[in-house]
């Protein structure tokens, strides 16, 4: 079969890792077709570079029949409008995180993609990569017994001092640009969330661009909140754009904790993070990845997915319903910090099959851990 033909909307500093990974691993599966962007020579060094045509907007892409998928690298405040567009053209699309602000802008586009026949993925696709594989596996050979709380720290730093126009990540906060990357792994492994607390604050006002201009932060740059999923287990999730965990592991992790001991994950974001059991009252004992792997976040995983599951007629991992789920949590956190009250969450998901290389003894269907 031909690779699918795929068009990218927004060329900033991610559209380069998509390009090389596109083009350096998956070339039998994707093909780029060209690019837009409202800054006409970031159109110009990413097609000089990966090929494709340089598309004048939005509306010739989709114009175009020799497309098949849209790759939406825009802004945060853009993903939906251009996500319903392209579904309204009968493209296939898959957005970077998150693809709605809202759960009913989510739900509206999932409805979207059903309703003309056309798939709709969306990032972080990291669940795919082998450390979140470990993990899944691990967590369901009983090892860490009963398990009955979670630690998700995402300290990502004061990212004002190297964005070079970090106003836009300030706009969203980092709960919706970053904490989605632990929500999404947190989803994957123990399955959908019930309720939740939640508490914001802006630490910082205003932050300084790396050219030293002053800037408004709009959207709270701290996050915290606890999480009950399905099965009664509990997690504590971190959010921020203020402490950093260069040399502080320890601030940039998952940690499951269960009636016989720990499992830990290191930096989710990449694919080959450091894994590690601690038996109850005992020492820490490391956990090989299922397979050897990269130390970067693989960015085309999600889109290789798709390709694979439109030629095998099979649902693709990174799913509308997993993502529009992820940004229900995300604004009943948000809704939850305004009103001084836990939110119950009432959405859902169909489970990820694990990814074939790494859980074959694990069936696709398997259920969210439960306590015993």
């Amino acid at each position: 079969m031909k690779p699918l033909r795929l068009a990218i909307v927004g060329c900033g500093q991610i559209s380069t890792q998509y390009g090389e990974h596109i083009t350096q691993n998956h070339p039998h599966l994707l093909e780029i077709a060209g690019a837009t962007d409202l800054d006409s020579s970031r159109v110009a060094e990413f097609t000089d570079r990966f090929g494709g045509q340089a598309y004048p907007d939005l509306d010739a892409i989709l114009a175009d029949d020799s497309v098949d998928l849209l790759l939406n690298l825009a802004i945060h405040h853009a993903h939906f409008e251009i996500n319903k567009k392209a579904l309204l053209a009968r493209k296939h699309v898959f957005s970077e995180k998150p693809m709605a602000l809202t759960h009913a802008q989510a739900s509206e586009l999932a409805d979207l993609a059903r309703k003309n026949g056309v798939r709709l993925a969306a990032a972080p696709a990291t669940f795919l990569g082998e450390g979140l594989q470990t993990a899944f596996q691990f967590l369901r050979s009983g090892r860490t017994g009963p398990l009955r709380l979670v630690y998700a720290e995402v300290n990502w730093g004061q990212i004002e001092r190297w964005i070079g126009s970090p106003t836009p990540y300030f706009a969203v906060g980092p709960l919706m640009d970053v904490g989605v990357y632990a929500l999404t792994a947190l989803a994957f492994l123990l399955g959908p969330v019930q309720r939740v607390w939640g508490v914001s604050r802006i630490l910082k006002n205003p932050r300084l661009d790396p050219a030293g201009n002053p800037f408004p932060v709009t959207a709270p740059d701290f996050t915290t909140g606890l999480l009950e999923y399905e099965g009664g287990v509990v997690a504590r999730l971190t959010t921020n754009y203020y402490v950093h965990a260069k040399g502080m592991p320890h601030l940039r992790g998952l940690e499951f904790h269960g009636d016989e001991g720990s499992f830990r994950i290191g930096c989710f974001h990449n694919f080959d993070p450091a894994c590690s059991f601690v038996p109850y009252q005992d020492t820490a004992i490391e956990v090989p990845l299922v397979r050897p792997a990269k130390a970067v976040m693989e960015r085309a995983a999600g889109l290789a997915d798709l390709a694979l599951a439109l030629r095998e007629n099979r649902p693709h991992r990174c799913s509308a319903e997993l993502a529009a789920h992820v940004i229900d949590v995300m604004e009943s956190l948000q809704l939850s910090a305004v009103s001084g009250h836990a939110v119950d969450v009432h959405s859902g998901f169909p489970a990820p099959a694990p990814m074939e290389w790494a859980s074959p003894q694990i069936p696709s269907d398997t259920k969210p851990i439960r306590q015993t």
